[in-house]
């Protein structure tokens, strides 16, 4: 791992995730689940604006994925640094060290991605903007009734889920192999550091979406 560019990961994510997101406008058609979803819900004088804007912001969706990207690895790596300071290590880490890690890690919710398309594309082929936004692979989102839900309980409930699970083993297998240290190990801090960083990131998740509605 420690012979692998964070560029080259970091780029091959983005390239990957920019590819799925292809796909789903060419064969899931989710452009036009868009543009139906706000025919149902505006008039024609509002649906009309908002087309606009969207075709004058189209690029922004694709501008933010590096941004969500790095974003999203940065404080994970940053989760796992801090932790270090705790074990007291023998050996300084650099924290590029760290977001390599966390940029493997990121292959995970690509493949999060992959499965949602071929879930969409081969199984439930009818679906609306909704159900499509709200579905989650592997996750317990799935055995609930949304509807009954309030919003802010969504985000939540599709965090736990296997692709989770895979992404946390991800994170201690690069911990393991950076420290040389045993699993249990890096299992406590990767359970110790990311654990507490996703508690507080789903906390204040929580809290602006309550706030919002």
């Amino acid at each position: 791992m420690r012979h692998i560019n964070n560029n080259i990961l970091f780029l091959s994510s983005v390239i990957f995730l920019y590819l799925v997101s292809f796909l789903m406008i060419i064969f899931l058609n989710t452009e036009e689940l868009l543009y139906n979803f706000y025919a149902e819900n505006y008039v024609q004088e509002q649906l009309e604006e908002i087309i606009e804007q969207h075709q004058k912001w189209w690029w922004a969706a694709y501008a933010i994925t590096p941004l969500i990207v790095i974003i999203r690895s940065s404080l994970v790596a940053l989760c796992l640094s801090i932790t270090t300071f705790f074990y007291e290590m023998e050996h300084p880490f650099k924290f590029k060290q760290f977001l390599r890690i966390a940029l493997v890690g990121e292959f995970v919710w690509v493949l999060v991605a992959i499965v949602k398309f071929a879930y969409f594309y081969w199984f439930q082929t009818d679906f609306d903007l909704v159900a499509f936004q709200q579905y989650y692979p592997l996750s317990f989102i799935n055995y609930l009734d949304v509807e009954s839900l309030d919003s802010w309980f969504v985000y939540p409930f599709q965090t736990i889920n296997l692709f989770e699970v895979l992404y946390f083993f991800i994170l201690v297998a690069g911990m393991h192999k950076l420290l040389k240290s045993n699993y249990r190990k890096s299992f406590e801090m990767v359970a110790v550091g990311y654990g507490t960083g996703l508690l507080v990131w789903l906390g204040l998740t929580m809290f602006l979406l309550l706030n919002i509605n």
